[in-house]
């Protein structure tokens, strides 16, 4: 193995961390989570990238805000301590209750999607609330969403679209208390599959398949024996039947949703629009772009279009042509310390989808082209299943511009 390969794996080791995971009524376990010592049952620790974490931090709790930082350096990185277990120094999770709590939420709605698309393919996720109104399920032949008036209390966060195109629901918690499945804190969140009803076209209740997703967090006053563990278990919620989302309008309303905050992020509010509402735009209405490439091996051949925030408030720029030829022209060339910015992006060809999405209307996003999966293999970068890239501008360069 070269020098540089066994900095390279250093790298990637440092940004890896492992938790301890723990499965219940899932019919079958994911491949991913196979263990090849016990055929048909899980591991019992996996490992998870901290940039493709922060990556779906980000996706999930800002609209268009800028990466602040960068994916090597997010803030929970770092409040976690020097091991490869997942655990946290003192205070890790905030100074006080309310900033505990908060952060708890927060990330484990972010362990919440990073296990949903890296260890089940669900790829496309949107919350409940933002899909029960989309202009999609004008397609959905009757079929509605409604909480239900005899329950009290908090529903599941999302809606998710399975790899077979069906509809799921999920909810992620986030605690320092153990979280066994045989716990009364596991039978409350069970019960909140009770307060969502999704209903046929004569009223009655369909029974839908969802995930719980819950981080039972380490911190340092815990003894060694306590580590970070992601708990899943999937349940159902009552109904006469399954739900089967035959017209497909659920899942359109999903994609649309869970593509349109990050529209927004690369400044195309009126695509955004679009999208977060199941309305179309004006055929003669087109978008500038500008399409990028990553200087990473493991990306070569894919092209982005999006942007980047610059570190510096002024906005400097990272490039500039001299002679003909683009150069990069880092941000005060005399420090090592500093960096020009982030780049976010979504790959190309799925962009193109969601323009035409925009155009033609909600239901065509269903014909989404598969994305390779691809592993940057650099703790800077993260690429994420569903086409979403994030890492240093220093990483990526302008190729084109282009009009959609």
């Amino acid at each position: 193995m070269s020098l540089s390969e066994v900095d390279g794996k250093r790298l990637e080791g440092c940004m890896q961390k492992s938790i301890r995971v723990a499965l219940n009524k899932f019919p079958t376990v994911p491949p991913s989570l196979q263990n090849p010592k016990n055929p048909g049952s899980p591991v019992l620790e996996i490992m998870v990238n901290l940039a493709d974490l922060y990556h779906y931090y980000y996706l999930q709790s800002y609209d268009k805000a800028p990466p602040n930082p960068d994916p090597a350096e997010f803030e929970h990185v770092r409040y976690l301590e020097p091991c490869t277990a997942f655990r946290f120094q003192r205070n890790g999770l905030g100074a006080n209750k309310t900033k505990k709590q908060n952060n708890s939420n927060e990330l484990g709605e972010a362990f919440c999607r990073w296990f949903l698309a890296e260890h089940l393919e669900i790829t496309h996720v949107a919350r409940i609330d933002d899909v029960r109104n989309h202009g999609a399920l004008s397609w959905a032949h009757g079929v509605t969403v409604e909480y239900n008036p005899s329950t009290e209390g908090d529903a599941p966060d999302y809606f998710c679209v399975e790899p077979t195109g069906q509809v799921s629901l999920a909810e992620a918690k986030g605690t320092i208390q153990a979280v066994g499945f045989k716990a009364k804190k596991f039978a409350t969140w069970r019960n909140q599959f009770n307060r969502v009803r999704v209903l046929d076209r004569l009223g009655n209740a369909m029974s839908v398949k969802g995930y719980i997703v819950a981080m039972r967090w380490a911190v340092h006053t815990h003894s060694p024996a306590i580590f970070t563990t992601l708990s899943a278990e999937d349940p159902q919620t009552p109904g006469e039947r399954p739900f089967f989302d035959e017209s497909g309008a659920f899942a359109a309303a999903v994609r649309s949703v869970h593509y349109a905050s990050s529209l927004a992020k690369i400044r195309q509010p009126v695509l955004s629009a679009a999208l977060a509402t199941g309305t179309t735009i004006a055929d003669d209405l087109s978008f500038q772009i500008i399409i990028w490439e990553c200087l990473l091996p493991a990306l070569k051949g894919l092209r982005f279009v999006g942007g980047y925030f610059p570190t510096d408030p002024e906005g400097v720029q990272p490039f500039r042509f001299h002679a003909g030829k683009l150069v990069a022209v880092p941000n005060d060339p005399l420090r090592l310390d500093r960096s020009s910015g982030t780049f976010i992006g979504i790959e190309e060809k799925t962009f193109r989808h969601l323009v035409g999405t925009a155009r033609n209307g909600p239901m065509t996003i269903n014909d989404l082209p598969r994305i390779e999966r691809r592993i940057t293999g650099f703790s800077g970068a993260s690429y994420l299943p569903d086409g979403h890239v994030l890492g240093s501008i220093d990483l990526f360069r302008p190729i084109a511009a282009d009009l959609v």
